[in-house]
């Protein structure tokens, strides 16, 4: 890392493992991949005895399952101390897994950093170790580097002491006992900003030199959110110190290193007057959910990555809690429906989905689920729970759960009588004397989720029916899960009425629906145009159906006063709507008619869930002759709306900014009223003096993108220069996605080229830029085809085990509606029937596409009409 070519860079490093032997065996098996290790150094102790013990006497590889085997002279005895030490190195690269390689420009000049990512299963990369997360230990850590550099690990530095010459080794403090994948490891160049939490924790925040001053925001929510979880959870923050850092070259978002985080800089740096609302909450969300993980994952760790949901599906609904708790005017629990309860029923309407506790074997199967079901749905699990159990109740059967299990392992078995046990203790009662094992079991041993039919009987009597919703009903299920429950769930169902309107329940409000179908009596209202809903404030992870009457009683109270229903309720409205219409459970012009209202929407959280329904007609309709119908509508649903908030800033609130750049999109998107012009005029102003940048942080991504799209080479030319200039990332990502909404097809052509060339596109960004690509309309076919004929590049530049494959796979596909596309894809899979971590994502692009060439089929007509009547 310090000199000569970087391709050439490695790293040394010396190992030595204390082990108490269980079983009395002649060889010890470690996880090892890509490291280099030296035979000659390998020396196996007999700690405890006396005489002589087993000796090494050689080592080989099994490079499928990525172990190292130690082969000794005779049997270890039971119960006896050993240790087992040698030297290795390994390739310093920029793979962005194990102990890897960052680097970014300051002036002419490179500055590199060494960086780690261990999860899920690079640990091994970067060090010979029992690299599974049951396996718990202690570590001593010593990082050797340079006098003029820092290193940061997951403890503070104890000592330093000198090797020679320019050299110096920063001995820290005894770890905690810890899974291997929460190891980091960092050297490199950084400033940092101090700060004291109430409970005298240090906590720092790190990142390049040039961008230290964008890590005050992070270092104040940190502070405050670390204190607010001690306090919450029962258990102070069990480390001395808390570093966050901001990496250049970051695959994920970021990762929970036990006292010391790592992030991608978009994920935690902030510039004031550059970055947006948006920006801002990310970096409050992120930090958050990371914060979480050090108590739920890093001092109570899952047994096995089969129970991931267990560490990421807390993190993803704590974080909403976090956030709640530095920003309350941010209405979080509002956006936890159309940004993590949406995107959890959108994939797991699939066939192709998987429960929460899924068998996995192998790094690419691990890799695998890190995704929607085990972040979104978990955290959609957590909150219902919540709701059912009480706020009280859970949170004291969490703070159980972490005294139990802390600095062990645990299966969600473990959480479940945890839960189980304070509510007994309070004596409340869940459903018909069910456990809430019996009840949660339901939820994370079998995939998908159902739809609770609403049937009004007459005599004030609601019969409840449940069944699996998937959005394609003529799927093929792949039959790889069997449901143990026969898809039924126990559902903690609540219901409003226009005649005694609630839309604040609690627990006590729960009608249990226990079996297929129950009937409620003295539940309905009776008067003619009076409506029932279901899902009060969107607690449950289920969809709501009703028959014909109530959905229009619904529609007609929409138009009439939407504010009569409640914020969530209205978003959940319209997504429940449209996707029964396209999973045919409900008439799809019936569905449309929940658009009719929108016009008076005021409200973020409806218009999201509204937009992305339309904005998937929009990618249905984009090549048919119905596309210019299909934009009027759009266009007289915007207007007004945007009339109002138009293109410049009024000082509005959190969620009024959001609405507004929202708005504008469409606006510029639909060519509506001047908003293109204005877009064009403030982009030219910019060109003109490239130093002042008077754009409203909350609008930059439409102005970029409409710019760049209504205008040619010149527009496209100073994104590029810009992009390449800025040192703010939040600015540098809103860059690179306007760069892809430029109709030039040699220019989209070029720019997919630059992905892979590895100049001016960071490996982190290469499958985020693909991928919008795609989305747009002139790039869709660009990007699969660039997809197809380099994927042999792209998986040397990925690795099959990346999180980058699925993504790239699910954004280049979602708006496939053809056979000769869905033939395309078929023959993709054929040809590469082992893409690692991409299989998945591939078998559920073909069954999205499958949907959408069904939706064509049926609905196209019926939209046609509806569109026009």
């Amino acid at each position: 890392m310090y000199e000569g070519d970087e391709k050439n860079f490695t790293f040394d490093g010396f190992v030595r493992i204390h082990i108490i032997c269980r079983d009395a065996e002649s060889s010890v098996t470690l996880h090892s991949n890509k490291l280099n290790i030296d035979e000659s150094s390998i020396q196996f102790l007999w700690e405890s005895g006396t005489g002589e013990g087993p000796n090494f006497v050689s080592l080989s590889f099994d490079e499928e399952r990525q172990f190292l085997i130690i082969q000794l002279d005779r049997s270890m005895v039971e119960g006896e101390n050993y240790s087992l030490q040698m030297n290795f190195t390994g390739a310093l690269d920029g793979s962005l897994a194990g102990f890897y390689l960052s680097k970014y420009n300051r002036g002419n000049k490179t500055i590199y950093i060494a960086t780690s990512q261990m999860e899920p299963t690079d640990a091994r990369k970067t060090l010979p170790c029992f690299d599974e997360p049951d396996i718990k230990s202690y570590f001593n850590v010593i990082l050797v580097r340079k006098k003029n550099l820092t290193s940061l690990s997951n403890m503070p530095i104890k000592k330093i002491e000198s090797r020679g010459g320019d050299f110096e080794a920063d001995i820290f403090e005894r770890t905690a006992k810890m899974s291997t994948y929460l190891l980091a490891f960092i050297v490199g160049d950084f400033a940092c900003k101090t700060n004291k939490t109430s409970k005298n924790i240090t906590y720092r925040v790190w990142s390049t030199r040039e961008s230290v001053n964008q890590t005050e925001k992070a270092l104040d929510y940190g502070t405050r959110i670390i204190t607010h979880y001690a306090d919450y959870y029962g258990i102070d923050f069990p480390l001395p110190k808390q570093d966050m850092i901001a990496i250049p070259d970051f695959s994920a978002g970021a990762m929970e290193n036990w006292g010391l985080i790592t992030y991608r800089e978009t994920a935690m740096l902030y510039e004031p007057g550059v970055a947006s609302e948006s920006n801002l909450q990310r970096v409050a969300v992120v930090v958050a959910h990371e914060l979480a993980h050090q108590w739920f994952g890093d001092l109570v760790t899952m047994d096995w990555w089969d129970d991931l949901w267990l560490n990421e599906g807390f993190a993803s609904y704590v974080e909403y809690m976090g956030t709640d708790f530095v920003e309350p005017s941010w209405k979080m629990f509002q956006q936890f429906v159309t940004e993590t309860l949406h995107s959890a029923f959108e994939f797991d309407a699939l066939v192709t989905s998987h429960p929460l506790f899924a068998p996995v074997q192998n790094p690419d199967e691990i890799n695998e689920i890190f995704d929607s079901i085990s972040y979104d749905k978990g955290a959609s699990m957590i909150q219902m729970a919540q709701f059912f159990l009480g706020e009280t109740t859970f949170q004291k059967g969490l703070q159980q759960y972490l005294i139990n299990r802390a600095y062990q392992n645990a299966d969600h078995n473990d959480l479940w009588n945890a839960l189980e046990e304070v509510q007994k203790e309070s004596n409340l009662r869940t459903a018909e004397e069910a456990t809430v094992k019996d009840i949660l079991d339901t939820w994370t041993l079998q995939m998908n989720y159902p739809v609770v039919m609403v049937s009004r009987l007459g005599n004030g009597t609601i019969q409840l029916s449940q069944k699996r919703f998937l959005s394609n009903k003529f799927a093929k299920d792949p039959m790889k899960y069997i449901s143990p429950f026969n898809y039924t769930w126990k559902i903690p169902f609540t219901m409003t009425t226009s005649e005694n309107t609630n839309f604040n329940q609690s627990k006590s409000d729960i009608m249990w629906l226990m079996s297929e179908t129950q009937a409620f009596p003295n539940t309905s209202p009776t008067s003619n145009g009076s409506w029932v809903i279901g899902n009060v404030m969107v607690k449950g992870y289920y969809r709501v159906n009703y028959d014909e009457s109530n959905w229009n009683a619904l529609i007609q109270q929409l138009s009439r006063n939407y504010k009569e229903i409640y914020v969530s309720n209205r978003a959940q409205l319209i997504n429940d709507a449209m996707e029964l219409a396209k999973a045919g459970e409900l008439s799809m012009e019936l569905a449309l008619n929940i658009f009719q209202y929108l016009d008076k929407e005021r409200e973020y959280t409806p218009w999201v869930a509204a937009k992305v329904q339309l904005s998937y007609i929009d990618d249905m309709l984009v090549r048919t002759e119905l596309y210019g119908a299909f934009e009027k509508f759009i266009i007289s649903k915007v207007s007004g709306i945007f009339k109002e908030l138009g293109l410049n800033d009024t000082g509005a609130s959190h969620l009024q900014s959001y609405l507004r750049s929202s708005i504008a999109n469409s606006a510029c998107y639909y060519g509506i009223g001047d908003c293109v012009q204005n877009a064009t005029d403030q982009y030219s102003a910019w060109m003109r003096n490239p130093d002042s940048n008077h754009i409203d942080p909350d609008l930059k991504s439409t102005i970029y993108c409409t710019a760049v799209r209504e205008g040619g080479a010149d527009k496209w030319d100073f994104a590029l220069d810009q992009y390449k200039k800025s040192h703010v990332a939040a600015e540098k990502s809103r860059l690179l996605s306007a760069m892809a909404c430029t109709r030039e097809v040699w220019i989209l052509s070029k720019y997919l080229e630059m992905t892979l060339e590895g100049t001016d596109i960071k490996t982190q960004d290469a499958s985020s830029v693909i991928i919008s690509v795609a989305q747009n309309p002139v790039g869709t076919p660009l990007a699969w085809d660039f997809f197809r004929e380099k994927i042999e590049d792209i998986l040397n530049k990925f690795g099959s085990g990346s999180f980058s494959l699925s993504n790239m796979i699910k954004g280049l596909t979602s708006t496939f509606n053809t056979n000769f596309q869905l033939q395309q894809l078929e023959e993709f899979k054929d040809q590469h029937p082992n893409l690692g971590s991409g299989t998945r994502a591939l078998q559920q692009a073909i069954e999205t596409t499958e949907a959408n060439i069904n939706w064509m089929k049926v609905n196209y007509d019926i939209v046609a009409k509806w569109l026009k009547s």
